[in-house]
C-alpha cells in the first residue's frame, strides 16, 4: 500500500518547483529589460553628444569631423547591441522584432519594416 503521505508531499514539490521556474523567467525578463533600457540611455546620450558637436562646430565654422565620426561609429555600435537584443527579447516574446534603422516593433514575420521599408531578416 503507498505511503498517503508521499502523494500530497511530492504535489506540493511539484507545485514549489512550477513557482520557482516561473519566477526565474520572469527575473530573466526583467534583468533583459533593465539590459535594454541601460543601453537605450547610452544610446540617447551619444544622441545628444553628436548633436552638440554638430552644433559647436556649426557655430564655430570649425570641424570636428573625426569626434563626430568617432560619435556615429559608437551610435552605429550600439544600435547593433540594440537590435540583437531585441531580437533576443522578441523571440522570447513569440515573435517580434524590431528594425534597426526606425525601432519600429514588428511582427516576426514581417521581412522589411513597414514603418520605413528596411530589411528586417
Amino acid at each position: 500500500m503507498p505511503n498517503m503521505k508521499e502523494d500530497p508531499m511530492n504535489s506540493l514539490r511539484s507545485v514549489f518547483d512550477s513557482v520557482a521556474q516561473r519566477t526565474a523567467g520572469a527575473l530573466e525578463g526583467t534583468r533583459g529589460y533593465v539590459e535594454r533600457a541601460k543601453l537605450r540611455s547610452q544610446l540617447n546620450d551619444y544622441y545628444r553628444r553628436l548633436g552638440k558637436a554638430e552644433y559647436e562646430a556649426a557655430m564655430n565654422g570649425t570641424s570636428s569631423m573625426e569626434e563626430i565620426n568617432m560619435l556615429m561609429q559608437r551610435i552605429t555600435d550600439l544600435r547593433q547591441q540594440m537590435y540583437a537584443m531585441e531580437q533576443n527579447a522578441g523571440a522570447q516574446r513569440g515573435g517580434t522584432v524590431t528594425c534597426p534603422t526606425c525601432g519600429k516593433l514588428n511582427s516576426a514575420e514581417d521581412a522589411f519594416c513597414p514603418g520605413c521599408g528596411a530589411q528586417l531578416r
